[in-house]
């Protein structure tokens, strides 16, 4: 019997491993492709499969993004202070395009000019947000759905 994986002779029965919801007898350098299968006897000659998952390698890290709302917080905050566009643009000495555009939303403040507005107004308008890092192969070739994009014919 062979690897179904890499085909190389089999000494023994192999190793047993779910791949993509697929099972496989691989040989033991291949049982890092997937999860292995360990099968238990249960009462009237049932069986029943427990799947061993990997364990992924996960680190949390936080960071600091821009609040969802950011644009109407600044704004409620200038009129709060019955402060025009132009007046806050003076007072965080930038342009009132600038601000205009912060309050429609058609751009992002940068990290200086949020950090201007949050000591003015005493607000925070970041909030932290973690980040999962996924530990993943490179020796792994993406499979044709981590590619294919399906699209759905209207009827």
């Amino acid at each position: 019997m062979n690897c179904e994986i890499c085909g190389k002779e089999l000494a023994g029965a192999g190793i047993k491993i779910i791949v993509e919801g697929t099972e496989l007898t691989v040989c033991p350098s291949c049982k890092r492709y997937g999860s292995e299968k360990v099968s238990t006897a249960v009462q009237s000659g049932a069986k029943r499969v427990l799947i061993k998952k990997k364990k992924v390698n996960t680190d949390i890290e936080f960071r600091d993004e821009l609040v969802e709302n950011y644009n109407q917080i600044i704004k409620q905050e200038r009129e709060k202070r019955g402060w025009s566009q132009e007046q806050l643009a003076k007072k965080i000495q930038e342009k009132e395009s600038l601000i205009k555009k912060i309050e429609n939303a058609e751009i992002t403040p940068d990290p200086e000019v949020v950090a201007k507005l949050e000591k003015l107004f005493g607000i925070k308008l970041k909030e932290s947000v973690p980040v999962v890092k996924v530990e993943k192969k490179s020796s792994l070739t993406p499979t044709l759905g981590d590619i294919v994009v399906v699209k759905k014919k209207e009827r």
